[in-house]
């Protein structure tokens, strides 16, 4: 059997016995969860596979988490948590990058859910006709998780020199769903109830940047979202879930009240508010192990740690 097999069916075996339904009642943890984007359940998958949840999956697990947590605007949980209060059977909705599909396809069924959410923003990305990089199909063929990681440090995740070391030229249009969403869409949703936060200005580690850099990337970007969509953001994601106490000190230093992180785990009310934890929700991801990541059943690293990661995002 393959990996993905048996971890669905391990998943499903502690579902029947109810242990995941027991670790969910007994932990104190708040969940949040991180998506990217979601599209069409008829399309093709195009661009980097794991983070493109067809509309069907992505509303079947928004049921299944209305019926047993508590969602809450990720605001909401970070302000619980600094008043140590409990959080148990709190669950926070958030996507990273604001894809054009978060928009078209979630938006309506968080809508319709009457379910709140935080899309993130990557400030010098909303119109952009080209794809993320991750989505290139000339990129996600090359990528291995030693590439990877060699792009997100000796290239510091700079869009501009990754696509320059593989020579990856403009390539197929991206689907529609699949590029970053305009400002106007953008400032509708935020207009009509859809919290905002920032990814960044362009999506690099920003680990590896200089002081003035990580300034822009961290300050400017904020008040590019503000300019744009007449809501000031409060929330932080780091790009490709990397930080480190620097780039915490001058996400908080710059008054954002909570940011998040892509380290798996829950929150409990004791947690630092600059790097809270999140699940990475993979698009191929069964509604068992969703259940059992959800209640902190972690998965082993061995089957899933590229999943949780994502694919350098």
């Amino acid at each position: 059997m393959t990996a993905p097999v048996l971890s669905s069916l391990y998943y499903s075996a502690l579902r029947r016995t109810g242990l995941t339904a027991l670790a969910r009642r007994l932990r104190d943890g708040a969940l949040i969860l991180c998506y990217h984007n979601v599209v069409p359940s008829h399309r093709a998958t195009t661009g980097d596979p794991a983070i493109h949840l067809p509309v069907d999956r992505f509303t079947g697990q928004l049921h299944w988490l209305r019926e047993r947590y508590t969602v809450v605007p990720l605001l909401e949980l970070a302000t619980r948590i600094a008043k140590a209060a409990t959080v148990r059977g709190l669950a926070a909705i958030t996507f990273d990058d604001g894809y054009t599909g978060t928009f078209a396809h979630a938006w309506p069924v968080l809508q319709e859910l009457r379910l709140p959410a935080t899309v993130f923003i990557v400030a010098q990305a909303p119109g952009r006709p080209e794809a993320f990089w991750w989505d290139h199909p000339v990129i996600a063929a090359a990528t291995t998780p030693d590439r990877r990681d060699q792009w997100l440090t000796d290239l510091r995740g700079d869009s501009t020199l990754i696509s320059g070391a593989l020579g990856a030229g403009a390539g197929a249009p991206p689907p529609g769903t699949h590029l970053p969403a305009t400002w106007s869409v953008v400032a509708a949703a935020a207009a009509a109830g859809l919290d905002v936060g920032v990814h960044s200005a362009t999506h690099r580690t920003l680990t590896r940047l200089d002081d003035a850099e990580l300034e822009r990337e961290i300050k400017t970007a904020a008040e590019v979202v503000y300019a744009r969509t007449r809501t000031e953001p409060t929330t932080f994601s780091y790009p490709y879930g990397i930080w480190d106490e620097r780039v915490r000190r001058t996400v908080r230093e710059a008054g954002y009240r909570a940011a998040v992180t892509l380290d798996y785990g829950l929150n409990t009310p004791s947690a630092d508010l600059w790097s809270l934890r999140r699940i990475n929700v993979p698009a191929s991801i069964s509604q068992s192990a969703l259940a059992g990541w959800a209640a902190g059943v972690r998965p082993s690293r061995s089957r899933t740690s590229s999943a949780l990661r994502g694919p350098a995002r």
